[in-house]
């Protein structure tokens, strides 16, 4: 007889407190203080602004009424007096402003062996000039 009313008095017990439980989760929604939202810091407002996009490439088209050229199958928007310099084949370094294709600031970029070539010839008449000068003398 003991057992039987030690059981019916767990039992009643769990049954109160699930009762207890479910009326308080209930009520959070409605009787939860509202929490200010946290400001925007700087370094959070600058993680959220998209980086500039910087695209190497060959030109391969230019449109000089419309201001564009294409770069890698893309048509970006530039100045009008960096259009004037820039010439079809050039192989440029832009960068544009963050999701679009307006171009900030291009960069001709000189090719490697174009450099070279350019430095060996040099060097070649700077010999040829001594080669001259020592014969003249």
């Amino acid at each position: 007889m003991k057992k039987v009313i030690s059981l019916i008095a767990v039992l009643a017990l769990v049954c109160f407190t699930t009762m207890v439980f479910a009326a308080d989760a209930a009520k959070p929604a409605a009787a939860a203080p509202a929490v200010a939202a946290p400001e925007a810091t700087p370094a959070a407002v600058k993680a959220d602004v998209a980086k500039a996009e910087v695209i190497k490439g060959k030109i391969t088209k230019i449109d000089k009424t419309a201001n564009t050229i294409d770069v890698k199958g893309k048509t970006f928007t530039v100045k009008a007096e960096d259009i004037a310099k820039l010439k079809k084949g050039e192989m440029v370094k832009i960068t544009a402003a963050a999701g679009t294709l307006n171009a900030e600031k291009i960069e001709v970029i000189k090719a490697k062996k174009a450099v070279k070539k350019a430095e060996k010839k040099l060097d070649e008449k700077k010999a040829d000039e001594k080669a001259t000068e020592k014969k003249a003398e």
